[in-house]
């Protein structure tokens, strides 16, 4: 197996991952099943994840510079505490057709950022995979509901997108002289501390609601979505460049249908049949173009 086609497994089994998360998310939150508070489970969940990286995160505590580990916090903060609590909060007022357009943004934000850094306009397959991604996206809010949310709740799902783009920018110059594990260990770790602190409040009490069905469903999802596949898009995307990995993104809706049709019996109409083969076709169009090679 080549290198690249390593690397975009890996980024395809990571995006994978985090888009059959909400399946999981769902069920513990969702007022129709277990209910779980939001902010005590996020730090429940990170906070396992962390726990499994804690050998990790000690070779790098003893071996990466101060400049390295700043860095690597930096990221953390921003792709886990600052994705996931503002996009938490603003899932409260914004209809789910609003928050996949919204996120939807996330590769256009990451080619605009890396635009910037690199001093160059992007290209024509580049555009191409824009329009058609996020036509894609648009079928899939449309299916979903009404694209609605107040200016408060759009704000922050916005910024919680800006957030993981500027980690997807951030953290592939780190690993050219660090380990996956060690920066996965150290960003997990970093992001996850304030959400320990936000969650700590309400922790008690959810514990309590915990049956047997809940912490299965909980471990899974602390060792899937936010271990293994953290680990995979490290690797995947340190391979590609931030840009050619940032497409895959675009994925997640499609695996979040699919996922919640199969587990959650959620119908899957024609209109989202059509989007998701286009999301799939723009990012083929994506590992196409120059920036991809």
């Amino acid at each position: 197996m080549s290198p690249r086609l390593q690397a975009v497994l890996l980024t395809f089994f990571a995006v994978m991952l985090w888009g059959i998360a909400p399946v999981g998310t769902r069920y513990l939150l969702g007022d129709n099943h277990a209910a779980l508070p939001g902010a005590p489970f996020a730090a429940l969940r990170y906070g396992m994840a962390s726990v499994c990286f804690f050998p990790w995160l000690v070779q790098a505590l003893r071996s990466w510079s101060k400049r390295d580990l700043l860095l690597g916090a930096l990221c953390g903060v921003l792709g886990v505490m600052g994705y996931n609590l503002p996009n938490s909060i603003g899932n409260r007022t914004v209809s789910a057709g609003m928050v996949g357009l919204l996120n939807a943004t996330e590769p256009l934000i990451i080619v605009l950022l890396v635009s910037l850094r690199s001093r160059r306009v992007p290209g024509i397959w580049t555009f191409l995979a824009a329009v058609v991604g996020f036509a894609g996206i648009v079928l899939l809010a449309r299916s979903a509901g009404p694209a609605e949310g107040d200016a408060l709740g759009i704000t922050l799902v916005l910024f919680a997108a800006f957030n993981w783009s500027c980690y997807c920018v951030l953290i592939p110059p780190l690993l050219v002289a660090r380990s996956a594990l060690q920066v996965s260990a150290v960003a997990m770790t970093a992001g996850t501390l304030p959400m320990l602190l936000v969650g700590a409040p309400g922790m008690s009490h959810m514990l309590a609601m915990m049956d047997a069905t809940r912490w299965e469903i909980s471990v899974a999802l602390a060792l899937g979505p936010s271990m293994i596949a953290m680990v995979a898009w490290t690797k995947g995307s340190a391979a590609l460049g931030a840009e050619a990995s940032g497409w895959f993104l675009y994925l997640l809706p499609v695996f979040a249908a699919g996922g919640g049709a199969m587990v959650l019996g959620e119908p899957l109409t024609a209109v989202e049949l059509l989007g998701g083969g286009l999301i799939l076709f723009s990012v083929f169009i994506s590992q196409r173009g120059p920036s991809a090679r």
